[in-house]
């Protein structure tokens, strides 16, 4: 099932209401008649997962990253310009997922083989949190427990398999590169080019996840990060 929704002009982040949700499913089944109810239940799932219906996150979240606003941590000549638009939405992603225990230091695993992750080093800061970046291998098994986001570069078919495998059933936030269609199981998946960087969700996956992404993180999606 393609459980994938562009996010980017879709609604007003600020809740996930009805007139938002028809636009998602409206866009989500373009072309493809007999699928609203289908894609109508994951939206419903989604909906509970990002927790727009709770009074305690009417309003964006206290750490919340604006990348329009961090060009200016980009201090590094080494770095490329697309490769600091990606840190900025990465950042900006995760500065919108909760938790089910919020870590006092968030630990990003970068794996796989990425083309834009130069920016993606050491010690960042999502909003308020620390985020210690790390790279890892694909196979190796403690993904699920070391990591509360996983970055992937590019993986073969099996090697993704395994990355999966190791974060099953754990609250894992997954940002994937090279995943167009956005149905490999990542929750959100970068689309980057020479002009801007946007991103994709897949909904199911976010529903699956364990992690808990508010609804305002769609405002990124609608303001395409320029390199």
């Amino acid at each position: 099932m393609d459980a994938s929704v562009r996010a980017a002009g879709t609604c007003r982040a600020t809740a996930m209401t009805h007139g938002c949700a028809t636009k998602i499913i409206a866009l989500a089944t373009s072309g493809r008649p007999g699928w609203s109810a289908l894609l109508r239940h994951v939206l419903l799932a989604v909906a509970c997962a990002l927790g727009a219906a709770s009074a305690s996150h009417a309003d964006a979240p206290a750490n919340t990253v604006d990348p329009a606003n961090t060009a200016h941590a980009v201090t590094d000549p080494a770095i490329s310009p697309r490769d600091a638009a990606v840190r900025r939405v990465v950042l900006g992603i995760i500065s919108f997922t909760r938790w089910p225990t919020p870590p006092a230091r968030l630990h990003l695993c970068v794996t796989g083989r990425p083309d834009y992750a130069q920016g993606l080093v050491d010690t960042l800061q999502a909003g308020s949190t620390p985020l210690e970046v790390q790279h890892v291998q694909f196979d190796d098994s403690t993904l699920g427990t070391t990591c509360q986001a996983v970055y992937l570069g590019g993986l073969s078919a099996s090697e993704r398999q395994q990355v999966s495998a190791a974060l099953a059933g754990h609250p894992v936030l997954t940002i994937a590169e090279h995943d167009p269609s956005c149905t490999a199981g990542s929750m959100f998946c970068l689309n980057v080019d020479v002009e801007r960087v946007t991103f994709d969700i897949n909904l199911d996956a976010v529903a699956r996840s364990g992690v808990r992404v508010h609804p305002n993180v769609l405002n990124l999606a609608r303001r395409p990060v320029t390199p």
